[in-house]
């Protein structure tokens, strides 16, 4: 406010003051003082401060808001806990719960008894937090493979063009930065390292502890306290598995729901740690504090042990708690959405709502209003990934209806736990309830175009497909309008197959394959399940099965490019490369943009020495800013394999300045600078392609030749070690491993590991090392006949490997 302003201001309020003073005296007969220049002045002074201080204390509950209006400088801090029911929450009437973080903020500020997410899925219900929409605007429908797009206006976007700082800070790979959820933020905590787990782990599993998440964005709150902030803080604690500290674990019983209620307890450490944080210098006064679920959990209600599947309250009803400098305290228990939070924060500051925006501000509750606002849920869960129904739900008041093949109505005030089905025994208010749900979806769903396929990371789509996940794109089958199963009459395969899941990840193909055909005798139509069978075969090393899998899925549904790209794989993993050609330029009829067949069709072209013709595509590939890193390091293995070694380098740079730690870079860097006898440059590029994925197994086999050339045997042995470890079907590293160990004076070692690699299938030029490091062995040992018969052998292998590489020398110059 300018000086002239507040003089103004402050001059108004003193007129109303002197005329309540008169007033006052006039009404209640009070003595005038002596009218001398100091007492006069001092007396006004002072009146009129009472004045105005009875004035503004008159009106205090009622201006609360106006006030938030003015002030445009309060900070925001959402914090959103994964997985967290409401009634699991102690403010919420849980008496197991130890939440008093949690607790204490509900107990200053509002709780909304009533809340419901978007979505049962992390990644749509955190879009529809974010940009106040709902699914069918935004278009996230699912955890990978659906991104939010950068036409969407999100909370972090609106409030930093009005010169807020913004910080995000997620603890779950399923809200990485490459799903557009990072939109607005100008720091966003991800870095999510994929190369640290299996592969067979699914993107869910990919997670950092709250206690990180926590440091990074009080390290980020510290940096500038003159400006204004907008932090979104992400919890994952209560996401399965449940693996709390064993201190807080043993505070709970022995039980799945023990250790879920143990992990809550562990997130509220948190929030509670990020509270007091602020509140040590004086800026939590300032901000207005959101708390939030994304979802709950189902705990075994209606037979799933998680979520996801289903829309029951166990898994949309949230808790949501608001408090701040401008807030009272207060329960609300009307009907209130997930997408009602970002439009309800910009009330408070004051700022403008976009347009886009489907939910309400919640201010007009909070003072006693009504705003009979309808919550509306939805998963396509099943059907995305199992060919079963969506679910669609509608909560208005005491009701709750679910759209499914077999309708649902649920009295939640008579049957809290959704037990009793009263659609058929009440069908006048079922439909009811089935109209305004249908009006409500036409009224939030996006009326354009829907945007084009997008690509997904090379080693994403791996994860994504390793569980029978759905890919980068969903089937055009799984768009059909046709009639599908029932998710509640599906629930029993829906287990098994999640628990077939679990047996691959924990190795137990044999029992996971065995649990799929059990699921695919009872419904033969699940192409996800054969998609399942397909990978676990592919894992067990049976590629005629593997194979047969991925076939059924195609025969199901000819356009699932998911089952297009496996089948392709299989085919050129099992060497008939013919074939998956033909399945890859099958994936790129179906997807043009599918850089996952783009990338593989280069590397057979590489494979048959056809390097012009892929050069050409991979620098397509590259203009066309399609996963640019993997593109250019594969033009760099093209460079190396043409021995355009400055090409080469200039490509491999250019990754890594585009990604630090793009896979494979450091390595073929290595490769280059063997290749020009720079062998300590070599050295120092293994050992970062090493640094950046330990289980790195050519780089630990080429920085073990170096070490061997140079003398140091213990040292070449140790990296030898680690290449067989991390392959223990790298024949070749076998052989180079009992060199080593020879040149190291360990000849019962040598021998173990020579004979080992010649049984793995040996590139055949090092074929013959193995048969002459075991002649120097026996020969060593004093077995003269066996150091003989290995010495033949290998001078045969070695005469046969120079034979065929003369002949490829002489196709090649053809």
């Amino acid at each position: 406010m300018g000086l002239s302003v507040a003089r103004r201001s402050y001059r108004a309020c003193e007129g109303r003051a002197i005329r309540k003073v008169r007033d006052f005296r006039i009404r209640y007969n009070v003595a005038v003082p002596k009218d001398t220049g100091a007492t006069r002045r001092a007396s006004a002074t002072a009146l009129v401060a009472l004045a105005c201080g009875l004035a503004l204390a008159s009106i205090a509950f009622g201006s609360w808001i106006a006030r938030a209006r003015r002030d445009a400088r309060l900070n925001i801090l959402i914090v959103t806990i994964d997985t967290l029911r409401a009634d699991h929450v102690g403010s919420y009437g849980y008496a197991a719960a130890q939440t008093p973080a949690l607790d204490a903020l509900a107990a200053r500020g509002v709780r909304f008894a009533q809340a419901a997410t978007s979505a049962p899925l992390t990644l749509p219900a955190h879009a529809s937090l974010m940009t106040g929409t709902f699914p069918g605007a935004h278009r996230v429908r699912d955890n990978g493979g659906f991104y939010l797009g950068e036409e969407q206006e999100t909370l972090a976007e609106v409030v930093r063009a009005r010169g807020y700082r913004t910080g995000g800070f997620v603890a779950a790979f399923v809200l990485d930065r490459r799903w557009g959820i990072a939109q607005g933020f100008e720091r966003f905590f991800d870095d999510f390292d994929l190369g640290k787990y299996r592969m067979d782990v699914g993107l869910d599993a990919v997670q950092r502890p709250g206690s990180e998440v926590v440091a990074k964005a009080i390290e980020w709150l510290d940096q500038d306290r003159t400006r204004p902030f907008f932090a979104w803080v992400h919890l994952y604690e209560p996401h399965a598995p449940y693996d709390p500290p064993a201190s807080i674990r043993e505070r709970f019983p022995p039980t799945m729901i023990g250790a879920y209620d143990a992990e809550i307890a562990t997130a509220d450490l948190q929030l509670r740690r990020l509270l007091d944080h602020l509140a040590g210098d004086g800026r939590l006064d300032r901000t207005v504090v959101v708390v939030l679920g994304d979802h709950g959990e189902s705990l075994g209600e209606h037979g799933e042990e998680q979520h996801g599947f289903f829309v029951y309250d166990a898994t949309v009803r949230i808790p949501l708690i608001v408090a701040g400098p401008t807030l009272p305290s207060r329960i609300v228990t009307d009907q209130v959405r997930i997408v009602d939070v970002m439009p309800t924060v910009l009330e408070v500051l004051g700022i403008d709502v976009p347009k886009a925006v489907q939910g309400s501000s919640l201010l007009p509750l909070v003072r006693g209003e009504r705003l009979n606002l309808v919550a509306l849920s939805e998963t396509w869960y099943p059907r995305h990934h199992y060919g079963w129904s969506e679910l669609t739900a509608i909560r208005e008041g005491r009701y709750h209806f679910i759209a499914a093949p077999t309708r649902e109505l649920y009295d939640t005030e008579t049957d809290p736990g959704e037990t009793r089905n009263v659609a058929e025994v009440n069908p006048g208010r079922t439909d009811i309830q089935a109209q305004a749900l249908q009006e409500l979806v036409a009224r939030t769903a996006s009326t354009s175009a829907p945007a084009a396929p997008r690509a997904v990371d090379p080693d994403v789509e791996q994860r994504l497909r390793a569980l029978g996940y759905v890919g980068s794109s969903i089937s055009p089958r799984a768009l059909e309008t046709r009639r599908r199963g029932d998710p509640k009459d599906k629930i029993a395969l829906y287990n098994l197959m999640k628990q077939a899941a679990l047996d691959s990840v924990e190795g137990r193909l044999d029992e996971g394959i065995a649990k799929v055909r059990r699921a695919l005798a009872a419904d033969p139509e699940i192409v996800e399940a054969y998609l399942m069978l397909g990978n676990m075969n592919a894992k067990a090393k049976r590629p005629k099965e593997s194979l047969e899998a991925y076939q059924k899925a195609l025969a199901l549904d000819p356009d699932n490019q998911t089952a297009a790209f496996s089948l392709a794989l299989a085919y050129k993993t099992d060497g008939k490369n013919d074939a998956a050609e033909a399945g890859f330029e099958r994936v790129l009829a179906l997807n043009p943009r599918d850089s996952k067949a783009r990338y593989q069709l280069t590397d057979i072209w590489m494979r048959r020495g056809e390097f012009e013709r892929a050069e050409a595509a991979l620098k397509r590939a590259v203009a066309d800013n399609v996963e640019r890193p993997a593109f250019l390091t594969k033009l760099g293995e093209c460079y190396i394999e043409m021995k355009r070694y400055d090409e080469a380098e200039r490509s491999l740079l250019d990754a890594l300045k585009d990604k630090a730690d793009q896979p494979m870079a450091h390595y073929d860097l290595g490769l280059v600078r063997d290749a020009r006898g720079q062998t300590d440059a070599a050295a120092r590029e293994y050992e970062a392609e090493i640094a950046r994925s330990p289980d790195a197994y050519r780089a630990h086999f080429n920085l073990g030749k170096i070490l061997m050339v140079s003398g140091r045997a213990a040292d070449a042995v140790r990296h030898f070690d680690e290449a067989v470890r991390a392959n223990p079907d790298f024949g070749s590293g076998y052989l180079y491993l009992a060199k080593a160990r020879l040149d190291a004076g360990d000849l019962i070692g040598a021998e173990a590991a020579a004979t080992t690699g010649m049984a793995r299938h040996p590139d055949a030029e090092v074929v013959p090392l193995g048969h002459y490091v075991l002649a120097d062995v026996y020969s060593r040992l004093g077995r003269a006949n066996d150091a003989a018969r290995e010495a033949a052998a290998g001078e045969r292998e070695e005469a046969r490997a120079k034979l065929a590489s003369a002949r490829r020398n002489t196709s090649a110059q053809r």
